[in-house]
């Protein structure tokens, strides 16, 4: 069995997947602040319980790599790691944004056969967000006018716990985008863990860290995406 953990927002996720992909047990708990060092081992042992397994059954552990939030990810690694060294099985590590696209394809298959219609977003702060760029790969975005402009028009969704403070941009450009508030959940990770497994992409435990992106320099916001340049 797979042990899956999403800690890089305010939702602490645990899941449980047989090795052919299949969710057999899952929790979710989001709060106001971060309680995943003292409720992550909880929820682990309650998905464990569900299923009727322990840790003993585990062949392999997924971590969320991040980006997200430094303490949620710091503590998710740790418990992640912790379990790998213990029981000397092989660690993963899937990208949160990837599972909140992967959600965003179960909410509108629609807008799966048109490329980059669906943005996930997680909140880093001010007006910025983690997403995916054109090419699949994790970026910093700034959230202002020229957002829209640089992501293209036609029916879109914005998924993610940064997706609500894009309303405001997004509305005035444009009718046609959906904005869905949502936390990535360890049970989204399922399909890219299988992938990564599958590829023996496996980390490095002992030197395995998360992937916290978000290197700025106070005052001066990085422009991954071009954001701020004027289109020709």
């Amino acid at each position: 069995m797979i042990l899956l953990l999403e800690t890089a927002t305010l939702n602490c996720s645990v899941a449980l997947a047989t090795e052919d992909g299949l969710c057999i047990a899952h929790r979710d708990e989001a709060g106001q602040s971060h309680r995943h060092a003292e409720r992550l081992h909880m929820l682990i042992d309650e998905v464990l319980q569900t299923a009727g397994a322990s840790r003993s059954d585990l062949t392999a552990v997924a971590i969320g790599k991040g980006p997200g939030s430094f303490t949620g990810l710091r503590i998710g690694t740790s418990a992640a790691k912790g379990i790998c060294t213990g029981l000397g099985i092989p660690l993963v590590a899937p990208s949160p944004l990837s599972a909140l696209r992967h959600r965003g394809a179960l909410l509108r298959p629609e807008l799966v056969s048109t490329p980059n219609r669906i943005f996930p977003a997680i909140d880093a702060r001010r007006m910025e967000i983690f997403t995916l760029d054109k090419q699949g790969q994790p970026t910093a975005a700034i959230v202002d006018a020229g957002f829209m402009n640089d992501l293209g028009t036609g029916p879109a969704l914005l998924i993610g716990d940064g997706a609500e403070k894009c309303g405001d941009v997004l509305k005035p450009s444009t009718t046609n985008w959906e904005v869905l508030a949502a936390y990535p959940s360890a049970q989204d990770m399922v399909p890219e863990t299988l992938q990564l497994l599958m590829q023996s992409r496996t980390e490095d435990v002992a030197e395995f860290e998360p992937f916290y992106l978000k290197d700025f320099i106070p005052g001066k916001p990085k422009d991954p995406l071009g954001l701020h340049n004027p289109t020709p």
